[in-house]
């Protein structure tokens, strides 16, 4: 049975629906610890989940086809592309055990023209905001998406980076690995807009130094960002990586520019971002480490890009009407949400996820979100998930 035919299984077995999949030898890093014959704890994890959210919606039938066309989506994924879908099921189950006291709905389209003001409107969007969740809570609702937070440095060079490890085995003879050092720091923005465009230069600079037996090769890009590659000729690889958390906020600051089409001008817009080590494993889980860097990552969000008057089309090619500013798109934020997710670790489901909530002081639609009215609804048995909830009533200067 392939990985493809064993995730059909599971969404018939779990849903009783349906689900077909036409590459059917597809495989992702997901889907194949699924099919294996010895039991782990991440396809334990897996099913469960599932198992939950089946028994949260079975009275709505549209919410289950749209969970089990997700999983669907996770086995059609190739690469790290398998890290969206699973994520909007992370978030789902995450909020749902905490939905003794509010309505959660799943998925949302907005009609555009209901919100003419909004980030989107303004952008040209047409039609719709497709938003994943809705918590409706008592006076309050409270829309948001679902991203993953994956490791963009990272989803760029592993494309190359195994095209060249092929290229070593089938061309030359060689069993061989990569490894990059030290992406946290570099900026967001930068790697974004022009990494990609020189892949191809990489992988020939790669496949040469490959070729000469070279166990290190640095690359120096055309901004200048210079990444050290080290290679080994065996099946062991050892990287340098010196994190701070603090330099990776600086790095990221602008990550939420991307998200502008999720932002409404009426309602509260949050953003979740759902972490798996699987697909990010630049954030380390030390100490306090993801704290510190959430919460620095997040007030650079709402305090100083709240600030920045430049257009945002100069940090994120999402907009095509550069009128709109960088503030404009922080303050029609109301907060960030960040899960880890320790699916592949965790033999307690009551501790399978870590959640840092952070909320936006200068919120402009509405009064700005605080602790005070969100932490009633959370104060669950569950609640002990809930590592950091701050609303920077007191560090908004």
């Amino acid at each position: 049975m392939t990985d493809v035919e064993n995730l059909e299984k599971i969404i018939q077995s779990v849903f009783s629906l349906s689900k077909t999949i036409k590459n059917k030898a597809n495989t992702n890093a997901c889907i194949s610890v699924l099919n294996v014959k010895s039991p782990n704890l991440f396809a334990k994890n897996f099913i469960s989940r599932l198992e939950r959210l089946n028994q949260k919606f079975a009275g709505d039938a549209a919410a289950l086809n749209d969970i089990a066309e997700r999983v669907k989506n996770i086995g059609e994924a190739k690469n790290s592309q398998w890290a969206g879908p699973y994520s909007e099921l992370v978030a789902l189950d995450f909020y749902a055990q905490f939905s003794d006291f509010f309505k959660l709905s799943y998925i949302n389209q907005l009609p555009i023209k209901n919100h003419h003001k909004s980030i989107p409107a303004r952008n040209g969007q047409k039609e719709v905001i497709d938003i994943d969740l809705c918590l409706h809570l008592r006076h309050d609702t409270i829309y948001t998406d679902v991203k993953s937070f994956n490791c963009v440095h990272q989803n760029i060079l592993d494309e190359v980076i195994e095209a060249v490890e092929e290229y070593a085995l089938v061309t030359l003879g060689k069993s061989v690995m990569i490894g990059v050092d030290n992406l946290s720091s570099i900026d967001y923005t930068e790697v974004k807009s022009h990494l990609g465009y020189e892949k191809r230069s990489i992988y020939y600079a790669l496949t040469n130094a490959v070729s000469e037996n070279r166990r290190i090769l640095q690359y120096e890009s055309k901004r200048g960002i210079v990444f050290t590659f080290r290679i080994e000729y065996s099946d062991t690889i050892s990287t340098v990586k010196e994190y701070s958390p603090f330099a990776m906020a600086e790095a990221y600051k602008y990550k939420f520019l991307d998200y502008g089409s999720k932002l409404l001008d009426d309602e509260y817009s949050v953003i979740t971002m759902v972490r798996n080590p699987w697909f990010n494993a630049e954030t380390v889980d030390f100490g306090d480490f993801n704290n510190l860097f959430y919460r620095s990552l997040a007030r650079r969000t709402f305090i100083e890009l709240a600030r920045n008057k430049n257009s945002a089309s100069l940090y994120s090619s999402s907009y095509a009407n550069t009128k709109i500013k960088v503030r404009d798109v922080s303050l029609n934020l109301a907060g960030i949400i960040f899960i880890d997710d320790a699916s592949s670790l965790c033999r307690d489901e009551a501790k399978l996820y870590s959640a840092y909530f952070y909320l936006n002081p200068n919120y402009q639609n509405k009064k700005p979100l605080t602790i005070r009215k969100l932490e009633k609804y959370f104060r669950t048995e569950r609640e002990s998930q809930i590592k950091d909830f701050d609303d920077f009533k007191w560090d908004n200067y």
